[in-house]
Order: C-alpha cells, then structure tokens, then sequence
C-alpha cells in the first residue's frame, strides 16, 4: 500500500531515527511550492482506526521543507512552536497531503501555516515557528 503514491510525487530524504519510524513521505512541486504526502498505514492508527493525532502532528513538523523552499534556505531549523488543530479523521489507505504557506520570515524565524488534507477533507490545520540559526 505504501507504493500506491499519485503521480508527481516523489520520495523524501528520511533521516535516521524517529523519521524512519513514521515511514516513508513524498513530495511534489506545484507552482513553485512542495507538497508533502503520504499513505495511511496501520503504523499511523490509533485504538480507533483512525489517523492517531501523533502521526498527524509528526506529518505537520515537517511544513519546514516547504517553507524551508518559498524561503530560499537549505540549513536545519528547529521547530519552536507547533500548534495543530484536528478538524476531521483519516482512515488507513487514505492519501494525506499538506499544503504550506510561509506567513512570514525574519533574520531567525520563520511562521508557516499548513493544511492537512485527505482529497476534499480537511483533516487538520497547523502554525509552526522554526528557528533559523545563521
């Protein structure tokens, strides 16, 4: 199921450790913007059967790559703040893309906003701050 990916998008570096535990994740460039995706796997379910909000604000952390590309910067950048509203569930076999917007950048912080979606559901909202270490 993992390899059932809709077409343009293309696996992700994943680090060593707790990334790898998550599983696989793509990406896609759209106009200039990367959006993020994955499968529902069991792994990502909670006693419900549903997408466990864990794996939801794991998903969400990862906003920084794409505001990492709409700011023009390639370093590490911690997170400082993420803060996740859950709108809606998510089921295993569901696709999930996350969509950024970069809200605002300054010398050592960049604001994002994600919108995590399962085709026309939206099935959380994210804001993030990333520190950005020069």
């Amino acid at each position: 199921m993992e390899t059932d990916v809709p077409s343009g998008y293309y696996p992700l570096d994943m680090a060593p450790g707790f990334d790898m535990q998550f599983g696989q994740m793509y990406g896609k460039e759209v106009d200039g913007n990367l959006i993020l995706g994955f499968r529902v796997q069991e792994r990502h379910l909670n006693v419900a059967k549903t997408l466990h909000g864990g794996a939801i604000a794991t998903f969400a952390d990862w906003q920084i790559l794409p505001a990492q590309k709409l700011a023009g910067l390639d370093i590490h950048a911690p997170t400082i703040n993420l803060s996740l509203d859950y709108l809606s569930m998510a089921v295993l076999g569901d696709w999930i893309e996350c969509t950024v917007r970069l809200q605002k950048q300054t010398r050592t912080m960049i604001f994002t906003h994600a919108e995590i979606t399962s085709g026309e559901n939206l099935i959380a909202r994210a804001n993030a701050i990333y520190y950005v270490k020069r």
